[in-house]
């Protein structure tokens, strides 16, 4: 099972490298739900069978990444919009950031999950970076 998990958990990174390569939002976005949704499932199924209460924290975490990267399709940017995304696109991918490097260091404190976990989050704690960078910068399209 454990195979399996890495296995999308590295389809998902990928995903997430194609969409920052082509600056695509919904891919983007769709990597970290499907990643957050697996890790959900393991940890409530982990709660029920154990009770321990670091299994529902860690769900209940990656319910907030899940909620923060929800699908929509959206316009394009337009000057006005792009002043709330300049706001609320660095906070949004900081949590990202935030929530798997504490999942890289939860895994190397605990058996029950594959230490190679720990190389996924790091590089999905690195990837919010660039689309943050992207829109402060100006490398995203904004239309008039």
């Amino acid at each position: 099972m454990d195979t399996i998990k890495i296995i999308i958990f590295s389809i998902c990174v990928l995903v997430v490298t194609y969409a920052i390569a082509k600056k695509n939002r919904i891919f983007f976005n769709y990597g970290y739900l499907i990643v957050a949704i697996m890790i959900i499932i393991n940890e409530l199924l982990l709660f029920a069978s154990g009770y321990e209460l670091i299994n529902l924290v860690l769900a209940g975490m990656f319910l907030i990444q899940a909620t923060l990267v929800i699908p929509n399709k959206l316009p394009p940017l337009t000057k006005k919009g792009s002043v709330i995304a300049r706001t609320a696109v660095p906070k949004i991918m900081f949590s990202l950031t935030i929530i798997n490097f504490f999942s890289a260091y939860y895994v190397t404190q605990v058996d029950y999950i594959p230490h190679a976990a720990m190389y996924g989050h790091l590089i999905m704690g690195v990837f919010p970076i660039f689309p943050a960078y992207f829109l402060l910068t100006g490398k995203i399209e904004i239309v008039d």
